[in-house]
């Protein structure tokens, strides 16, 4: 609960405390205030808020939206042009190298000479769970090898470290 001497934020409909020596909160700090004398708002683009044209507006006489793919809105054919696949007869929306996923157009596994569509971590489904064994494996290896190592004996009496040195050593061992 924030109390009546806490200072808030300074943008507009900001009720966060303030992060001690700005006079921003921690959502906002790194954010810059519109350039506009007295306008709380967070800047949008070219240093100004959406209200002060930060945000441009469909050229079409009358119309109060913001403008979508170049100069209009989406009521005045403003959307921006879909990019499809380059493959012969694909009609699918491209995503990389301008193919669709199917044709290539996606990331592509991580592993050496894989060319399987990535889904997880970089890597496709099948190396996804041969890596997971492969993990699995190692850390078996480890626990096994940990296992059978028997500590070397500790004898402080011979030792040139500090007392610290000494705690330290003896939660190690």
């Amino acid at each position: 609960m924030m109390s009546s001497l806490e200072i808030t934020c300074l943008f507009a409909d900001c009720a966060k405390p303030i992060v001690p020596g700005t006079e921003k909160c921690a959502s906002h700090k790194n954010k810059i205030k519109c350039s506009i004398e007295g306008c709380p708002n967070q800047v949008y683009a070219r240093y100004l808020c959406v209200r002060h044209g930060g945000k441009k507006q469909c050229k079409s006489l009358g119309c109060r939206a913001f403008a979508r793919g170049g100069p209009y809105c989406v009521q005045h054919g403003g959307v921006a042009a879909k990019r499809f696949c380059t493959e012969p007869g694909c009609h699918r929306q491209a995503h990389a190298r301008h193919k669709c996923v199917r044709h290539g157009g996606g990331r592509q596994c991580k592993l050496s000479g894989c060319g399987s569509h990535a889904r997880l971590s970089g890597y496709c489904d099948a190396h996804t769970s041969t890596r997971t064994e492969s993990f699995e494996a190692v850390d078996e290896y480890t626990l096994l090898l940990c296992a059978s190592v028997t500590p070397m004996p500790f004898e402080p009496s011979r030792s040139l470290f500090a007392p610290i040195d000494m705690d330290v050593l003896q939660l190690l061992c």
